[in-house]
């Protein structure tokens, strides 16, 4: 019983943590259209970058980092009490929530990226750390964490949307894309997969009903929470070696990534792209808990309190919570459990305004637990010269229409330098914000002499 309170005090502290710091994860949403990165093949896989060869800086090559949440942000979670310490403040995250809230996270470190055009081809291949933290919670929750259950006499509560996946994986993709002819590109990635660690929720079903006679709560829960993490691993002597965690090779999976291009004319162009369709099954370091139970409490005899002092206050307290968790007769058990992938949907427009100029929109779905969440940028890409080109754009996302962001590309060949965020004022105040991420890396490009470069060739 304690794991399981140890993991869930684990991922919500992470998940905080990640709201308050300046590192969480990706959508990457400002980097689509900058056409001189070939990083533009990880959002769509039939882009063709413009380079002959080009290989990434081992480990640099594309480092991203986002965070987005739709509820309250950090700064609206906490309060300063008398002592001028922090406390987390229900009421004021109440204020700041709607139905169905989500805080999600995607951290990405590519350890290895190259690429390569052969004939009508262009090949690529990468290896990648990957970090991917999506989680749901409902607005009855946070009410009943603020206000307590008195306005909900005689009702039922359902907590539902509650969802958590945290997952680490590496990534190995090969892709291919194919200039079928002068208007239309297609494009398909194969990745394999090895889960690192998991925490799922397969079901979390939570209602609560207070009776209006006696008051009594009766709570039903179907719950399922899959585990593979090290702490399980039943041998365990001490800490687990980095070698053991990160190249152990279980937890198989596979993933595919599918795109398309389509140039109507000279100034305008459709892309559209599918990208992790799969999942991962692991069979590494096990372990379930499930619980489903209808249970009646008739709650706290508060007179059992008196005489006693702080700390035996204090494990009273421990005692009533352990006696409440097992009235839901919490089962653990072993078994194999599969986790998908977090599918994403892109559709984009491109108008070619000048040789060094373009505009362009884009919508993005990201589907979680059967939810769709979106997202819609525009933005607009300028070339300034042989060696530099620069980005701004503007998106709207998470119930935020406030995400103004930035992005430079620097060809030094063969050094290609680049940056972008779709958040420029999240990078200084995260706190501040329901979206912030960043995006950079190093690439060595190789450009043909055969290949057009409007954009390069000014």
């Amino acid at each position: 019983m304690n794991s399981l309170k140890n993991i869930i005090s684990v991922v919500f502290v992470g998940l905080l943590l990640s709201i308050g710091g300046k590192l969480s994860a990706q959508y990457d949403l400002g980097i689509y259209h900058m056409q001189l990165v070939p990083q533009t093949n990880l959002s769509n896989p039939a882009f063709m970058p413009d380079y002959q060869y080009h290989f990434g800086f081992p480990a640099l090559s594309s480092v991203q980092g986002a965070l987005g949440t739709s509820g309250a942000k950090y700064n609206q979670m906490f309060e300063t009490t008398a002592s001028d310490s922090l406390a987390i403040s229900p009421s004021t995250i109440l204020k700041n929530v709607k139905d169905g809230n989500n805080i999600n996270s995607r951290a990405i470190d590519q350890w290895l990226n190259i690429g390569m055009r052969w004939q009508k081809f262009y090949f690529s291949a990468s290896i990648s750390d990957i970090t991917d933290v999506n989680a749901f919670y409902s607005k009855s929750l946070i009410e009943v964490a603020a206000n307590g259950n008195a306005d909900y006499v005689g009702e039922s509560i359902d907590f539902s949307p509650l969802a958590l996946k945290a997952i680490h994986y590496r990534e190995y993709a090969l892709g291919a894309a194919y200039d079928f002819n002068e208007q239309w590109n297609f494009g398909a990635k194969v990745k394999v997969l090895f889960g690192k660690s998991a925490i799922h929720t397969e079901k979390m079903d939570v209602s609560l009903l207070t009776t209006e006679d006696y008051y009594y709560i009766n709570t039903h829960s179907n719950i399922i929470v899959n585990t593979s993490i090290p702490t399980n691993k039943k041998d365990t002597t001490g800490e687990i070696s980095w070698g053991e965690y990160g190249f152990y090779g279980s937890n198989l999976g596979f993933g595919l990534d599918l795109g398309a291009t389509f140039k109507m004319d000279d100034q305008w162009t459709f892309s559209a792209s599918v990208l992790d369709l799969g999942y991962i099954q692991y069979d590494r370091w096990l372990k379930t808990y499930s619980s489903e139970a209808d249970v009646s409490y008739r709650g706290i005899d508060v007179n059992q309190f008196e005489g006693l002092d702080e700390a035996e206050q204090e494990q009273m307290w421990i005692d009533i919570q352990d006696s409440i968790v097992d009235l839901f007769n919490i089962e653990e058990s072993v078994g194999k459990f599969k986790v998908p992938l977090t599918a994403k949907v892109y559709l984009a427009a491109n108008y070619q305004l000048s040789t060094v100029d373009n505009v362009g929109a884009l919508v993005r779905l990201e589907i979680f637990n059967g939810i769709v969440r979106p997202s819609f940028t525009a933005s607009y890409y300028r070339q300034l010269n042989s060696n530099f080109g620069v980005t701004a754009n503007y998106s709207i996302l998470n119930r935020s229409y406030f995400n103004l962001g930035v992005g430079v590309v620097a060809n030094f060949e063969p050094i290609q330098v680049y940056f972008v965020t779709d958040n420029l004022y999240g990078i200084f105040a995260p706190d501040d914000v329901r979206y912030t991420n960043f995006h950079f890396g190093i690439n060595f490009i190789f450009p043909s002499h055969t290949v057009s470069r409007t954009m390069i060739d000014l």
